[in-house]
């Protein structure tokens, strides 16, 4: 480095020094977006809300709040769409996709979640093995959407 590239390094250093305050608002340095999901969700029923909303109180961790809203919310979306799907295979693909997706990191973590799981399928289903309706599925896409969203707010 010569002499002049150093004294107009240090000239630039100085000015930049003096004036700071003032070049600074000719600068417009941008603000990062928030690190927020936004999941949109329409806001259920009242009913559904108090059927649902005890259930999803359970669940204090926020990320796997955030989780299991994204899991039940593409659940309640594909679940009118199966055809011919009985009462427990319902079930039993709830429980398989949930292993899959979680794997055992919410095993035991709340106490009461999976009694009201089980409750918000009976709710719907019953208990007698049966092939859902497609009213039945509705109902079901209607609860665990309404369920998305109690953990959504």
């Amino acid at each position: 480095m010569t002499d002049r590239t150093r004294a107009l390094l240090g000239v630039a250093l100085i000015i930049i020094g003096l004036f700071y305050n003032k070049i600074s608002d000719f600068i417009v340095i941008p603000e990062p977006e928030p690190d927020v999901t936004i999941i949109e969700i329409d806001k259920p029923s009242q009913e559904i809300i108090n059927v649902t909303k005890p259930v999803a109180d359970l669940i204090m961790d926020k990320e796997d709040r955030l989780k299991l809203c994204i899991f039940n919310k593409i659940f309640a979306e594909r679940v009118v769409g199966y055809l011919d799907i009985k009462a427990q295979q319902t079930n039993d693909l709830y429980v398989q996709a949930a292993t899959n997706y979680f794997g055992t990191t919410l095993r035991g973590k709340y106490d009461g979640y999976a009694s009201g799981l089980t409750g918000l399928f009976k709710g719907v289903m019953g208990t007698q093995a049966h092939t859902l309706s497609d009213e039945e599925k509705s109902e079901l896409s209607e609860t665990f959407t309404g369920f998305a969203w109690c953990l959504n707010n």
